[in-house]
């Protein structure tokens, strides 16, 4: 059996339904593979900030507020059980659950009449002849190929060899945790620092449950299920119970040349989780519909990676910026300057949910953390001289 679309989309998650979404919109041909059948879960924190929500309406025609379990408007921020510091009326913080957020989308892509072929396993990936094979035994040709299948892209491998980096790649643990055991109600998302190296803990909530998770640089953190049952046992005086998921996470090591010709890669599968925030919806949304803006220009048969490239460099230059603040937040050193900043501060906490509300930008952001640094001239100085560790 055999099948041809102008444009095949690899991953069936928010990058793949955006970029499918603005096809069908455009007039395109386009179908989405995709290994699961949905509803399917996903593990991931479910935050979406009003960044994300801005990027969702220059996309989607359909409001979103039946797949926002829970809306915050602050944060709490912990260093070993103590609140350093809490930010009330604020931005908006969203929280939904992946199981029905992604189906949510890609059900607005099948409206717009993208194709869908689910359930369905790639068995072969042949990008010279432009061909996949599912499990099903159908082929399907394509003129333009969409890598949105995450952070362990068949796509990316096909390209460039690998996925991902295992060097510069993080790592999380989450699991779904009953209300009932926090001793306080938890209307606020919670962000735990000095737990994982180069990364952090969080307690999310949402309709009916709190995410709770960890995760950080993988090469830093060799035993992170230990710390993460640790970290359960102190928040919640219980041990864990229940199943901790796991999987890699793009950590800023995004991809300067996202694709090749006319294959692109968007979302987790080009890396685009931002290293301080965590946040990979938003980005995911907006390269998904980038990518297909640059087929759409390009037109049939021409090569879009060019297009592409021109257009993902607005996320590549907030990306270089979180990379740079990385050595702000995260190293020892700097780590112990941020949290003794944060504690009692009032501008630092506000200015990062300004930050995740696209309120500010990134270099903004940057030079203000920067000046804070800067008032302690003498350990800046041997942070910088460290930066490369």
């Amino acid at each position: 059996m055999k099948r041809h679309h102008q444009v095949l989309i690899i991953g069936a998650g928010p990058a793949g339904s955006a970029a499918a979404h603005t096809l069908a919109r455009g007039g395109v041909d386009v179908a989405l593979v995709d290994k699961a059948r949905f509803p399917r879960d996903k593990l991931c924190g479910g935050l979406l900030t009003l960044r994300c929500r801005k990027v969702y309406r220059s996309i989607f025609d359909a409001p979103w507020e039946e797949v926002i379990g829970h809306v915050s408007t602050g944060v709490k921020f912990l260093h070993g059980g103590r609140v350093l510091n809490e930010v009330r009326g604020a931005s908006q913080l969203f929280f939904t659950r992946r199981l029905n957020f992604d189906h949510f989308l890609l059900e607005q892509a099948v409206a717009r009449g993208a194709v869908t072929y689910l359930g369905a396993a790639i068995v072969d990936l042949d990008l010279s002849v432009k061909s996949c094979r599912l499990d099903s035994g159908l082929e399907i040709g394509f003129d333009a190929l969409i890598g949105a299948d995450g952070v362990n892209s068949l796509v990316a491998k096909c390209l460039f060899g690998r996925s991902f980096d295992p060097e510069r790649v993080a790592f999380a643990l989450e699991m779904e945790v009953d209300p009932a055991r926090s001793a306080a109600r938890v209307d606020d998302p919670e962000i735990h620092f000095g737990l994982a190296r180069w990364g952090y803990a969080w307690v999310f909530p949402k309709k009916d449950t709190l995410t709770v998770g960890i995760g950080g640089l993988l090469a830093r953190n060799p035993d992170l299920k230990t710390t993460f049952r640790r970290f359960h046992l102190e928040r919640f005086g219980v041990e864990a119970q229940g199943r901790i998921r796991g999987h890699h996470l793009p950590f800023g090591d995004y991809r300067s040349i996202p694709g090749r010709g006319n294959v692109l890669l968007c979302g987790d599968a080009a890396g685009l989780v931002e290293p301080i925030t965590g946040e990979g919806i938003a980005f995911a949304l907006h390269s998904g519909r980038l990518a297909a803006e640059a087929l759409i220009e390009a037109g049939a048969g021409a090569v879009a990676l060019a297009g592409y490239r021109a257009r993902y460099r607005e996320i590549a230059a907030d990306f270089d910026h979180a990379r740079r603040l990385r050595y702000l937040l995260f190293p020892d050193l700097s780590e112990r300057l941020f949290l003794k900043a944060l504690h009692g501060a009032k501008s630092l906490p506000r200015k990062h949910l300004e930050l995740m509300a696209d309120e500010i930008g990134y270099g903004e952001y940057f030079r203000y953390l920067l000046a804070s640094a800067a008032r302690h001239p003498g350990r800046l100085f041997h942070l910088l001289a460290r930066r490369g560790q």
